[in-house]
């Protein structure tokens, strides 16, 4: 409220956190540039949501309009990585909010992991947004992993006609971080559950072959492997759901930015301010991967936290 803000602040990342808070900071007047390493926006809205929840179109329509209504600016295809980027924006923008989400696939140093018909979740799932059912798929396919990015992956490859698809999780169906409904859908979708088991190799010699595993059990919330319970399931195509790297490489430039144990960007949690005070962020890179509404509730609470950091240095 008052008076209209002065200041100009850059967001890295169009994904649903930067555009909330690009939206939130142009109600207070600031002048708000984006910064997206692609070419369109949206983050994982658009490349990570399986195409059976929203369609492509839908999503682009959405950022047009609040573009439009709100008056951001989106740059495409840039890339901030180099410390000498990040200076330029430090020298020429009061506050950075990082957008920046979370990367590829986790490697999973399973031996032959890299073998062809071994994938990750999300860039299946990207491919499938991108090329819009173009995407090779194997009969019989394995699904690594208990989250809903492995639900959604389980889902799609029914959809795209794999004859067979074996979800496989380390722990029991009940300790499962995906919500029930995932489960269930893909369980509608013919997709089967296989719990209490981990894979300890991808077989094959020239491709996938299938997948050796090795029974488990959970004492006192730990992992525990039964020896010599090993047994090989045949498939030809394996789905690596093991979550996404964190992008420590750009965060690593940054200054007194400190980071939790599992790697995420620690910020005041009113504020969503960084060790580095210019510096704000929300979305997955700080919570590790949740909801679109989480990441456009904390872009939004991070655009007051910029506010009140701009403000109260110019009182």
């Amino acid at each position: 409220g008052g008076k209209i803000a002065g200041g100009k602040i850059a967001v890295i990342g169009a994904g649903p956190a930067g555009l909330s808070c690009a939206c939130e900071l142009r109600l207070s007047g600031y002048t708000v540039e984006i910064f997206e390493a692609e070419t369109v926006p949206s983050g994982l809205t658009l490349f990570g949501i399986a195409p059976y929840k929203i369609r492509n179109q839908e999503v682009l329509d959405e950022v047009r309009y609040l573009e439009d209504q709100f008056g951001f600016t989106i740059h495409y295809s840039r890339l901030i990585s180099r410390e000498e980027e990040l200076k330029k924006l430090e020298k020429e923008y009061d506050a950075i909010f990082l957008g920046i989400g979370l990367g590829n696939t986790i490697g999973t140093s399973l031996p032959g992991e890299d073998l062809p018909g071994c994938v990750g979740a999300t860039e299946f799932i990207r491919d499938l947004k991108v090329t819009h059912q173009g995407v090779e798929i194997g009969k019989k396919v394995i699904v690594l992993g208990g989250g809903n990015t492995a639900m959604d992956a389980a889902s799609e490859a029914a959809r795209l006609g794999a004859a067979e698809i074996i979800l496989a999780y380390r722990r029991s169906r009940q300790e499962k971080p995906a919500y029930d409904f995932e489960y269930m859908l893909a369980r509608g979708a013919g997709v089967r559950g296989l719990f209490n088991v981990a894979p300890v190799a991808i077989r094959g010699s020239r491709a996938v072959e299938g997948v050796r595993f090795i029974r488990t059990k959970t004492a006192g919330g730990r992992i525990e492997v039964i020896e010599g319970s090993e047994f090989d399931v045949p498939c030809d195509m394996v789905i690596r759901a093991t979550g996404q790297e964190k992008k420590t490489s750009l965060l690593k430039l940054i200054k007194g930015l400190s980071f939790d144990r599992k790697g995420c960007i620690v910020t005041d949690p009113a504020t969503f301010q960084t060790g580095n005070r210019r510096f704000f962020a929300g979305g997955d890179a700080v919570n590790g991967g949740a909801e679109v509404v989480n990441a456009a509730a904390e872009g939004k609470a991070a655009a007051r936290g910029i506010h009140a950091y701009i403000s109260g240095k110019e009182a």
